[in-house]
């Protein structure tokens, strides 16, 4: 008998230790991947931290202690949105993304509900033109549209920045709506369909809400793209100064305030912080919407 326990446990050592090198193996791996994490926030959190404590200094307390926290000069930022003409600027974004990103989002579930649901006549050779449409860039695609602007005596106003975003395709959006729209079970349509509801009725009160995680995603996505554009009002945008947005206003307001860096950080400040808070409270259905989007029901 002893014989045979002694056997045993000199068997299961060898076991125990094997599980303990592997837990000990998968704690150091948590804590080397924690501190990557870790190092990787800090990098991304600091600059923005900087530019927020900047936006509160004068420019002899910024040369004297650069890195140093600071909220002492709040009227940085009245400075920035009255003498730098920031609330025109920011009204001029918030018109020209709003409307871009209604109608974005407005066609990309159009588009998709009438392939994904409907499947309309010729619907193969529709997604075909909506996937084609990803490969051409605004590089692309700004000189024709450049052109029509002109045509149509639109430069160098607010609408040669709408109209191109109204009239731009929805090509991810579609697709993203089409692989999320296959998901609504068929019972749901021929439920309303009992009860009366037409076709406009069945896309405004069920699948339009049923899509708002994915739309909230290609909301983002038109948000950030559209809020952020530099090069088309550069190109459209001249003399106006009652037309120009935040990127391009943020150019002007920093060739007068080359100097200033409190005043110019607070500028930066009013135009990334829309983005931020977006992202913080929308983070959700950003990640909810990719994955449901790209899966094929």
């Amino acid at each position: 008998m002893p014989d045979t326990n002694l056997a045993t446990i000199s068997a299961e050592r060898p076991k125990k230790i094997k599980r303990m090198t592997s837990k000990t193996q998968r704690m150091i791996g948590t804590i080397i991947l924690w501190i990557i994490m870790l190092l990787l926030t800090i990098m991304v959190i600091y600059p923005l931290l900087f530019v927020l404590s900047t936006s509160f200094k004068e420019y002899a307390e910024f040369l004297d202690k650069p890195f140093s926290l600071s909220l002492k000069h709040p009227e940085n930022y009245v400075k920035a949105w009255v003498d730098g003409h920031f609330s025109v600027y920011f009204f001029n974004s918030v018109l020209v993304t709003g409307t871009t990103v209604i109608a974005k989002v407005f066609m990309s579930a159009l588009v998709a509900y009438c392939i994904a649901v409907l499947k309309i006549r010729g619907y193969k050779a529709v997604i075909v033109v909506i996937m084609s449409t990803m490969f051409f860039t605004g590089e692309i695609t700004g000189i024709p549209t450049f052109l029509l602007v002109r045509e149509l005596h639109l430069l160098d106003s607010i609408w040669a920045l709408i109209l191109p975003g109204l009239l731009s395709p929805a090509g991810l959006g579609a697709l993203l709506g089409m692989g999320y729209a296959k998901k609504i079970p068929r019972e749901l349509h021929e439920a309303a369909l009992l009860d009366g509801a037409g076709v406009l009725g069945i896309f405004w009160y069920l699948d339009l809400r049923l899509m708002i995680p994915m739309l909230t995603f290609i909301a983002i996505q038109t948000f950030t793209s559209s809020w952020s554009d530099f090069f088309w009002p550069l190109i459209t945008i001249t003399t106006n100064e009652s037309a120009k947005t935040l990127p391009l206003g943020l150019i002007n307001f920093q060739s007068q305030n080359n100097s200033n860096y409190g005043v110019l950080c607070a500028g930066l400040c009013i135009m990334t912080v829309p983005i931020i808070l977006l992202y913080c409270f929308l983070s959700k259905y950003f990640i909810e919407g990719v994955a449901a989007g790209a899966v094929k029901g």
